[in-house]
C-alpha cells in the first residue's frame, strides 16, 4: 500500500508538471474561472430590464395616461406612442416586445363599470423575456387602473383591493441573476474542464509516445490513471475555490454562506467521478479531435439537464429518475445549497453519497478500460 501511494503521489507531480507546462491550458483554465464567470453572469440576466414598449392611444384620458405612466424602468424603457398604422412595421423589426392598444372612450366605460378590455401585444421570438414582461407588465397596468380609480371614488378602496401580501425573500432579496448565473457558471466550467483536462492527459501520452516510457516503469495501470484522475481534479479544484471566493464572492458581491471546507470536499468528489468519464473517453478516443467530440455532446446532455438552466421540477417525470445517475445534477443542488443556504453537512450528506458512489463506478470502469488500453501498446 506505502508503495502504491508513493508511486501515485510521484505520478502527480509528474502530472502537475506537465499540466502547467502547457500554457494554453492554463491560460484556458484562468480564463473559465475569472472572465467567462463574470461576463456569463453580468452578460446574461434571465430578468426582464429596459424592455422597449410602444402606446397606441385611442382613448386620450387621464386614465390612458395613468396606464402608461405606470409603465418604467428598470423593467421596461420609458413607452412612445405610435400609430395604428405603425404596430405590424415595428413589431416585424423588432422596435418594440410589447405594443399597449387602449381603445377609444376607454376611461369612459372603466368609470361606468363597463370593464372595457386593453390590448397587449407580444413579440414572443424571446421567449424568456415575452413570458415574464407579459407578467410584469400585466400587472403594472392593474396597478395604474386600481390607482386611478381609487383616486377617483377613494370609498371604493375596500372593494378594489381585498387583501394585501407581504413577501420576504430569504436567498436573494433582490432577486439578481447574478447569484444563479455565477455559480451554475462556475459548476459548468468545472465540469468541462475536468473532462478535457484529465482525457487531454491520456491523449498527449498517447500522441506523445510518452505511454510506452510508462509501461517500463515499474507502476501499474491503476496509480496511472488514478494520478491524472487526482493531480488534473486538485488543481481544477483549487482554481474553481479560488473563483468561488474572489470572483463570486468578492467581486461580484454574492455571499457565500457555506463552508469552503465542505464545498472543497464536494468539488472534490464530483471531480473525481467527472474525470474518470474523461479518462474512459480519452480510452475510447484515438485522437484529440475525436475526444473533443466525445466530450461535446456528453458535457452539453449533463449540464442542460442538471437543473442549473431549468428547474428539475419541469421536466418530464422520466426524465426526472433518468437524471439522478448524473453527477451534475448532484453536483448543481450540492452547491446551491450550500453557497446560498449557508447548508451543513447533515443536509447535504445524501448529495454527497450519491456523488462518491457514481465516482467509485467511474473509476473503476476508467481503469479497467485504461489496462486494456495500456495492454495493447
Amino acid at each position: 500500500m506505502y508503495t502504491w501511494i508513493s508511486n501515485i503521489f510521484v505520478l502527480c507531480l509528474k502530472e502537475i508538471k506537465s499540466l502547467f507546462s502547457d500554457l494554453v491550458l492554463v491560460a484556458l483554465m484562468i480564463y473559465f474561472f475569472t472572465v467567462a464567470v463574470v461576463v456569463a453572469s453580468r452578460g446574461a440576466g434571465m430578468e426582464v430590464k429596459n424592455a422597449p414598449v410602444a402606446v397606441v392611444d385611442h382613448d386620450r384620458s387621464e386614465l390612458s395616461r395613468a396606464i402608461v405612466q405606470s409603465v418604467r424602468p428598470p423593467f421596461f424603457k420609458l413607452p412612445e406612442y405610435i400609430e395604428t398604422d405603425e404596430v405590424q412595421r415595428h413589431m416585424d423589426l423588432g422596435d418594440y416586445y410589447f405594443v399597449i392598444d387602449i381603445p377609444p372612450n376607454y376611461q369612459e366605460k372603466m368609470l361606468r363599470g363597463d370593464n372595457p378590455k386593453i390590448q397587449l401585444l407580444v413579440d414572443a421570438t424571446a421567449m424568456t423575456l415575452a413570458g415574464s414582461g407579459t407578467g410584469y407588465i400585466t400587472r403594472m397596468i392593474s396597478d395604474g387602473i386600481v390607482d386611478f380609480l381609487t383616486d377617483k371614488h377613494p370609498v371604493q378602496r375596500s372593494d378594489l383591493i381585498q387583501a394585501g401580501s407581504a413577501v420576504n425573500v430569504l436567498f436573494n432579496p433582490n432577486s439578481s441573476a447574478i447569484w444563479q448565473m455565477s455559480v451554475i457558471q462556475i459548476v459548468g466550467n468545472l465540469t468541462l474542464l475536468t473532462l478535457m483536462l484529465s482525457g487531454a492527459a491520456v491523449i498527449r501520452e498517447k500522441e506523445r509516445g510518452t505511454i510506452e516510457h510508462l509501461l517500463v516503469m515499474p507502476v501499474s495501470a491503476s496509480e496511472i490513471a488514478i494520478s491524472k484522475i487526482i493531480a488534473n481534479g486538485l488543481v481544477i479544484v483549487i482554481m474553481a475555490l479560488l473563483s468561488l471566493w474572489l470572483i463570486v464572492n468578492t467581486y461580484l458581491e454574492v455571499p457565500v454562506r457555506g463552508s469552503f471546507a465542505l464545498l472543497s470536499a464536494g468539488m472534490m468528489i464530483y471531480v473525481m467521478s467527472f474525470a474518470s468519464l474523461g479518462i474512459l473517453l480519452a480510452v475510447l478516443a484515438p485522437s484529440m479531435p475525436q475526444f473533443g467530440l466525445l466530450c461535446i455532446p456528453v458535457y452539453m446532455l449533463v449540464y442542460l439537464l442538471s437543473g442549473g438552466t431549468s428547474p428539475v421540477e419541469s421536466m418530464p417525470e422520466y426524465m426526472q429518475s433518468a437524471i439522478q445517475i448524473s453527477p451534475t445534477a448532484h453536483m448543481v443542488s450540492f452547491i446551491q445549497d450550500v453557497v446560498h443556504r449557508g447548508s451543513t453537512i447533515r443536509d447535504v450528506y445524501q448529495h454527497l453519497i450519491v456523488l462518491t458512489v457514481l465516482g467509485l463506478v467511474f473509476i473503476i470502469i476508467a481503469v479497467s478500460r485504461f489496462k486494456s488500453m495500456l495492454s495493447k501498446q
